[in-house]
């Protein structure tokens, strides 16, 4: 008995951490000021509408490194981990195109890099992307969300630039 418990606990310890969704297949990259971050991690979780809480919006988190489950949970760790310059990511939420379209669309996209210090960290994108939707069945969300031209975000932004071109593939948390 005691040997299992040791052996058990053991395992334990030695697992890496895990996060709170599991993570999906991304491909693709954000550019920021020139500099190409390669997007290497993907998680996605459903939630109620914010404006319809019968309708499901999906919010969609794309990095460069794992995010632990405190850090999917909260945008203040995620905001803190890109100033520091730990983490360059985009947050998407998808949602019913309110034009009746099928698939989803962008309804925002949050950028979090440490170029934008000193503004407003995250960066909010909206209106400039475009969402292809290649799967969307409630368990799993795959498409494409890309940029035609790259983005000046003069003012709020610092003149930081940003373009993306991203498809991924994720199981969807609830």
């Amino acid at each position: 008995m005691k040997i299992c418990f040791v052996v058990l606990l053991a395992l334990a310890l030695s697992s890496p951490a895990v996060s709170a969704a599991d993570p999906g297949t991304v491909t693709g990259q954000m550019v920021v000021n020139g500099k190409i971050v390669k997007l290497t991690h993907v998680y996605a979780t459903a939630m109620p509408g914010r404006s319809d809480k019968k309708k499901i919006e999906i919010r969609v988190i794309l990095s460069d490194v794992p995010i632990s489950a405190d850090d999917l949970a909260s945008a203040k760790n995620r905001e803190a981990l890109a100033t520091a310059g730990k983490l360059h990511a985009m947050e998407l939420l998808l949602g019913d195109d309110p034009m009746g379209h099928p698939g989803k669309i962008a309804l925002y996209n949050e950028i979090y890099d440490a170029a934008f210090n000193g503004s407003q960290q995250p960066m909010r994108l909206t209106g400039d992307d475009r969402f292809e939707t290649k799967t969307d069945d409630g368990k799993t969300i795959a498409g494409r969300h890309s940029m035609a031209s790259p983005h000046n975000f003069r003012d709020m932004g610092n003149g930081v630039v940003f373009q993306d071109d991203v498809t991924f593939s994720a199981p969807v948390a609830r």
